[in-house]
Parts: C-alpha cells; structure tokens; sequence
C-alpha cells in the first residue's frame, strides 16, 4: 500500500477520532484538546481523504471533511484554503504576513460579494511602498482591509491566521503564499476550540484597533497595549501550567516556551526557520544536561549564532533546504516528549518576542502532536549535519 494512501487513511482515523467527544476527553483535559467538536453533525467522509462533505445552509459552520493538518509537500494549501473559505456564511477575519495565491485572493472577494463580513489584517511592508497583486486586488476590490507594523512601529505583523464564522480557526507556519504553496517546508492546523477561538478573536480585535486602512497610512489608530492573554490556561504538561494561546509582542511567549522545555523529560525535538533566542538556547542546554534528548531541523540558510553550544552539549542538529528552489524549511514548532506541541508563526527570536505581532498554541491533543512528532522525525532524517 502507497505511503500516500496509508497517510489518508490515519487521517480519517484521526478525524473519526475528533468526531467523538467522549474519546478526545479520554486523552486529554478538554481545554487541552483542540478537537472539532461537532465533526459528527455531518457526515464523515470515507477513506481515501479528504472528501469535503456538502455545504449546509445553516448558519452554523459545516468544517466536514476538512483536514485537521496540512504538511505543503503532501497537500495543496490553496486548495484546502479556497475550501475554507467558500464554506463561511456570516464572518472571516484573516491576519496575513503575506497574501500571494490568487484563488485564495479572488475566493476571500466572493466572499465579501455573497455577504460575508470580511477583515483583513495584512503587514504594513507587503502594501507599501507597493503592494503585491493578490493584496492589491483586496483593496481594488473595496475590502476592508487594514495594514499594521509590529510595535510602536516597528517589527512586522507576521501572524498568520484566519477564523471562520467563529467556529473554525486555521493557523501554522504557512503564509498565503506561492513559497508555501510550491516551495517550501510548512505547516497549517485547522482547530475548533472555543476557547482558543475567543482568543484568537481577541488579538485580531486588539491588531484591527492598531491597524490603519489600506490606502491611508496616517489615519489614527490605538496606540500599542499588551496583546490579550489567556485567562484560563488549562494545559498541564508534566505538572508545569501552560496558556492554550499566547501573542507577542511582548506576551510573555519567549518564557512560556522555556518553561515548557523546562518541564520536558525525555525529548524535546525543534523545527525552527529562525532560532536566534538565547533563553531558548539556554533551556534546551539545560534540558540536555539533565538527559533529555534534544534535536533541532533549522533552516540550512539562516542564521544560527550557537553552533558551539549544541557541539559542547550534545545536541543534535540538521538543517534543511527548501523542497525547490528558494523555498525554505519555514516551519516553527516543537514536540516536547512525544505529547505537546508548540505551534505558530513565532520563530524563537528576539524580534518576534519583542517586536512583531505573532501567534502561538499549546496542545496536548494527540491528533495533532503525533503527526507533527512523524513530520519532524521524516524531515530530520532528511537534513544534513552542519560543517
């Protein structure tokens, strides 16, 4: 049997997974579990997968079929993103560090044409001086859109994110982008939390305040504030609390993230574009002098200031290039034991902690840590050991 096929199908297992609350509740706490909550409204599809269910009619979100990950060198983003998109009935909010697929760009104007409400965030530098043509058509076409730097001006607005009728989030390393889409290593979730939902909502209010509409730079916006936080965090990794979300600038998520490699016990394994954080470097260190096993796929052009740290400590480094050309190993997660992940557009950077507008989640649910733990395991053993 095809590797291909042999991947749908524990997909399907893994959706059939999701679609019974009371299995999902069994594995995990229910706020640590991003699970889609009323898959078993719809039908489920058979194997092979995806096989999109009809659109409803309701109000409610029909998200059928729809996968609950995508790795870019197996699936198609712009498929699965025009898919999304067609099923919103009432409201989209989508924050973009880059817009650059037409059929997403030309699916978000039909959405606005059949009465959605639509909201696009985007970063300031992709609109000005000059737009690219995906974002341009957004404007031409009378959205509302809005463009934003990352603090006080500076940064980038590099979240990546989109929430459907309230009911459905998509998130992950992947820009709207041909890079994503043809070039390179990424990664996208598709999670129905409330809880993680409200939150997300609550960022992309608190950047939609700061943002300025596209076309008028200097119109008045809120001046930055602390981005919103998580009021319950209800995910507890070997005894140790963490938020369920967490935003930067300066929310705090730089030391969530050495608490969680704090806690690990066995192994902590990172798929990182950019890794310059010293308190992270700091933590897998001491993570690896207490016996955990620590592995790191990076992105083989990007800059890495400590190649003797992981040479004295034992630490395990490969790098990797993109699948063609100028695509990247763009991913920005960790597996920590085998049973959390850390997942978003963060890089563990000084400047996406102080600086850019970022996104990030914490689960324990196994839909999603075991396949993004055989993700990393495939690529690692495809990377290169540094010179």
């Amino acid at each position: 049997m095809g590797g291909g096929i042999v991947k749908k199908i524990l997909r399907s297992l893994l959706l059939l997974f999701i679609a019974f609350p009371s299995v999902a509740a069994a594995a995990s706490p229910p706020l640590e579990s991003l699970r889609l909550e009323d898959l078993g409204r719809s039908e489920l599809p058979a194997p092979p997968m995806p096989v999109l269910a009809p659109l409803t009619r309701s109000a409610a979100y029909d998200w059928a079929g729809l996968p609950a990950y995508i790795f870019t060198e197996e699936e198609k983003v712009s498929d699965v993103l025009v898919k999304a998109i067609d099923r919103t009935a009432s409201t989209l909010d989508v924050a973009l560090y880059n817009l650059q697929i037409p059929a997403a760009a030309k699916a978000l104007i039909q959405a606005r044409d059949r009465g959605v409400k639509l909201r696009v965030i985007l970063d300031y530098e992709h609109v000005y001086p000059k737009a690219g043509r995906e974002m341009q058509d957004l404007v031409d076409a009378g959205l509302d859109v809005r463009v934003m730097k990352g603090r006080a001006g500076s940064g980038s607005m590099h979240c990546k994110f989109a929430i459907f009728d309230s009911r459905l989030m998509e998130t992950g390393s992947a820009n709207w982008s041909l890079s994503a889409e043809n070039a390179s290593y990424e990664n996208l979730m598709f999670l129905s939390d409330k809880h993680i939902i409200q939150g997300y909502q609550a960022d992309f209010e608190w950047m939609w305040q700061q943002a300025r509409p596209a076309g008028k730079p200097d119109a008045p916006a809120a001046k930055p504030t602390a981005p919103p936080a998580d009021p319950t965090p209800a995910v507890n990794f070997n005894g140790t609390p963490l938020p369920d979300y967490i935003f930067s600038p300066r929310g705090g998520t730089e030391a969530t993230m050495v608490k969680a490699i704090d806690a690990a016990r066995s192994e902590v394994d990172v798929a990182m574009f950019s890794f310059t954080s010293k308190p992270a470097m700091a933590a897998l260190v001491r993570a690896s002098a207490r016996g955990v096993k620590v592995k790191m796929l990076l992105y083989a052009k990007s800059a890495f200031p400590f190649r003797e740290e992981v040479k004295r400590n034992g630490i395990e480094v490969r790098l990797k290039e993109g699948r063609v050309g100028n695509g990247l190993m763009h991913n920005k997660y960790a597996v920590l034991d085998a049973s959390l992940l850390i997942n978003g557009s963060f890089n563990w950077s000084a400047t996406a902690e102080q600086l850019n507008t970022e996104n990030t989640i914490f689960t324990m649910a196994p839909v999603y840590v075991s396949p993004y733990k055989a993700e990393f395991d495939k690529l690692f053993l495809q990377g290169f050991a540094p010179k």
